[in-house]
C-alpha cells in the first residue's frame, strides 16, 4: 500500500548514517601517530604544558668550586679596593665626588659578576646576602658621600672615609665578609671599621706660610662660625696665611710690602698637609684692597672680619666686601 513506502525509505537513510559513523570510528582508532591531529581553542588545561625552560643562555651556570668562587671574590676585590683607597686620598670636595663615582662603578661590576655566578652549595645564602649588601653600597651608601661631595659637606678623603665606615650599609657588608672568612673564603676587608670624625685644627693666630717677610700686620675678627683660614694672594699664588679659631680675633705680623687679594676658607678638620678643611668647606674672597708697605717709620695693618659665607647665595645678597668663590678659585 502507499502508506507503507515512506517508513522504508527512512529506515534506509538511518542505515546509511550508522555506517558512515562506523567508517570514522574505525579511521581514528587505526590512524597512524605521525598524522596530525586538528586542535579546538578548548583543549583541555591537561594539554597545556606544566612548566616553562628558560632559553639555555639565562640559565645559570654550574655552581663553582671553591677555588673558582675565591677567585671571584679576588677580582671583586681588586676592583673595589682601589676606588676605597682613591677615596681616602682625596683632599677636595671634587675629587671625593670623583672617587664615589668610581666606588658606585666598581660596586655595580661586582653585583654583575656575583649574580653571573653561581656559588658552592654551602654559601648560597651568604652569596645573596653579599649581593644584597654591594647593593645597599650601590645605591645608598656612597651615593650619600656623593651628594655631600657636592654640597662641600665632604670636602676631604679622611672625613669621607670616617663618614663612610659609619654607614649601616656598610656595616651589614662587615657581618657578610665574616660570614664569608668563617666559611674559608676571603674578601676585604674593603672598608675600615668605624671611624669617629676627624677634628683637626690649628692654634688661633697660628702662621700657617708666609711668616718672616717683612713688618706688615693683619688681625682677623672671624664671626663666621667655623674656623677660618685667611689667605693672602699675589695673583694665583698665596703669600700669607693666618688661621683664626672660630669666635676668635687673630693677629699676626711678617708680612711682606706688596699689593695682595685677600681670601678666607673655613671648615671643619683642617688638614695641615694638604692646607684645607675636609668638612663644611667655604671659601671667599674679599673686596677690600689690600696693600701692604713699611717704609721704615710705619707699616700696614690690615683688618679684616671674616662672616659666614652661603656658597649658594646670590652675589647681591652676600656682604658687598666677602662673596663666595668656588674652591677651585681659591688661590694655593
Amino acid at each position: 500500500m502507499p502508506a507503507l513506502a515512506k517508513p522504508r525509505r527512512l529506515l534506509v537513510v538511518t542505515a546509511v548514517l550508522v555506517l558512515v559513523v562506523a567508517a570514522v570510528v574505525v579511521y581514528l582508532t587505526t590512524r597512524s601517530d605521525d598524522e596530525p591531529v586538528a586542535e579546538t581553542a578548548t583543549s583541555s588545561p591537561a594539554s597545556a604544558p606544566t612548566s616553562f625552560s628558560p632559553p639555555s643562555s639565562t640559565a645559570k651556570p654550574a655552581p663553582l668550586d671553591a677555588a673558582g668562587y675565591q677567585k671571584l671574590l679576588t677580582d671583586i676585590g681588586a676592583s673595589i679596593t682601589p676606588a676605597v683607597q682613591q677615596l681616602g686620598q682625596a683632599t677636595t670636595s671634587a675629587a671625593v665626588r670623583d672617587a664615589g663615582t668610581n666606588l658606585t662603578n666598581a660596586a655595580g661590576k661586582a653585583i654583575e659578576k656575583l649574580d653571573a655566578a653561581t656559588p658552592p652549595d654551602a654559601i648560597s645564602g651568604t652569596h645573596r646576602s653579599l649581593m644584597t649588601d654591594l647593593n645597599v653600597l650601590y645605591n645608598s651608601s656612597v651615593s650619600k658621600i656623593v651628594s655631600d661631595a657636592v654640597s662641600n659637606k665632604l670636602c676631604g678623603g679622611i672625613s669621607a672615609t670616617a663618614a663612610l665606615s659609619r654607614d649601616q650599609g656598610i656595616a651589614g657588608l662587615r657581618g657578610t665578609l665574616a660570614k664569608l672568612t668563617a666559611a674559608g673564603y676571603h674578601l676585604g676587608p674593603l672598608f675600615p671599621d668605624p671611624q669617629p670624625d676627624p677634628n683637626r685644627g690649628a692654634a688661633n693666630g697660628a702662621v700657617l706660610t708666609g711668616a718672616g717677610g717683612g713688618k706688615n700686620t693683619i688681625s682677623v675678627k672671624n664671626s663666621s662660625g667655623t674656623d677660618q683660614a685667611v689667605t693672602l694672594a699675589d695673583g694665583r699664588s698665596a703669600v700669607f696665611t693666618v688661621y683664626v679659631k672660630a669666635g676668635a680675633t687673630a693677629s699676626a705680623s711678617g708680612i711682606a710690602d706688596g699689593s695682595y687679594t685677600a681670601y678666607s676658607t673655613g671648615g671643619t678638620d683642617w688638614d695641615a698637609a694638604n692646607g684645607r678643611f675636609t668638612r663644611d668647606c667655604s671659601f671667599s674672597k674679599f673686596s677690600q684692597a689690600a696693600s701692604m708697605k713699611d717704609n721704615g717709620y710705619t707699616h700696614t695693618n690690615l683688618d679684616l672680619t671674616v662672616r659666614e659665607i652661603d656658597p649658594y647665595a646670590t652675589s647681591s645678597s652676600l656682604s658687598p666686601e666677602q662673596t663666595a668663590i668656588e674652591a677651585a678659585d681659591y688661590p694655593r
